[in-house]
């Protein structure tokens, strides 16, 4: 035997010894209440003819069709995915992916009746290719993104409820320098909607009592999300004028001029997180590529609350 083949023989063993130690299992569930009755939102979910209008993996084709052919739905649309929907009664689908990830599972329905509507759960099982597996926590946390959008999707579809929220793909724009005053955060990312306004006054309310110009727009810029751990570093700040400096408590981070794709969000800052996700489907879909340097950020254009609607711009800074 050759030092080269045995060599290459002992990747193998390797690699197949380090991908056995993940399942590859994904499993997903999201939860939504729907003000139509449960009759009404089951003849949507079993039509596979108006998946079009919420149907979560085309987000960023929704002009172009899928195709129906019986009891199966199927899409290939270059660079957004290509994907199968085979129905197995209204309640349940068989679902298959082969772009961006290749997976495939089964999803079912439980539409639960509540006062003025339904209480509509979507979940789904499914095994990420072998090559995949040490994957799979990432492909299931897309897919838990991805059922959450599907059902605020299917919401706006069925007419029943106010938008939750909308979402302005404005593309890519020159952005100006910024100097942002600014504190570190480190939490749950699920309570980050909640935590982020009093911890913006905090930095206003520190600016004016220095004497700084505390009116500049609201800053958050994410360094690092964990979505399998849930937990969001992050800094919180608020812009300031070229020539004024932060007090003590607070650092200043010069942000260079720089090219940036922009979302715009309309809607409850609960929901941010799926317009980030979406933000990030939008590069690899227009094949743009993030800066390896510059973090990406949200500015927001108004004052930010728990509970109430806010609007928010998503900047994903860019490279070239």
């Amino acid at each position: 035997m050759s030092p080269l083949f045995f060599a290459l023989a002992l990747v193998l063993v390797v690699l197949f010894v380090y991908m056995g130690r993940y399942s590859g299992r994904v499993r997903a569930e999201a939860t939504r209440f729907i003000a139509s009755p449960p009759d009404a939102v089951q003849a949507r979910v079993a039509d596979l003819a108006q998946w079009q209008a919420w149907n979560p993996w085309l987000e960023h084709a929704r002009d172009t069709p899928a195709r129906v052919d019986g009891a199966t739905l199927s899409w290939d649309v270059p660079q957004v995915g290509r994907g199968r929907v085979v129905a197995r009664g209204p309640l349940r689908q068989q679902l298959s992916f082969a772009l961006p990830f290749k997976f495939q599972g089964r999803s079912d329905w439980r539409f639960e009746p509540a006062p003025g509507g339904t209480n509509v759960t979507w979940r789904f099982k499914g095994r990420v290719a072998f090559t995949l597996r040490a994957f799979a926590a990432t492909v299931q946390g897309a897919t838990q993104l991805d059922l959450r959008f599907g059902l605020d999707r299917l919401a706006a579809a069925l007419g029943a409820d106010p938008e939750a929220y909308t979402l302005d793909y404005a593309g890519a724009r020159d952005q100006s320098a910024r100097s942002v005053a600014q504190q570190p955060y480190r939490g749950p990312l699920d309570t980050l909607a909640a935590e982020l306004p009093p911890r913006i006054a905090a930095v206003r309310a520190q600016l004016a009592g220095a004497g700084v110009g505390a009116d500049g727009t609201a800053m958050v810029l994410y360094l690092k999300t964990q979505l399998k751990l849930r937990v969001v570093d992050c800094q919180v700040g608020v812009t300031l004028s070229a020539d004024a400096a932060p007090p003590d408590g607070l650092s200043l981070r010069e942000l260079p001029a720089h090219r940036a794709y922009v979302l715009r969000f309309d809607g409850l800052p609960e929901a941010l997180e799926l317009a980030w996700y979406q933000g990030m489907q939008r590069l690899r879909v227009e094949q743009l590529r993030p800066h390896p340097q510059l973090p990406p950020y949200a500015l927001y254009l108004g004052e930010a609350a728990p509970g109430q609607r806010a609007v928010v711009e998503l900047h994903l800074p860019l490279l070239g």
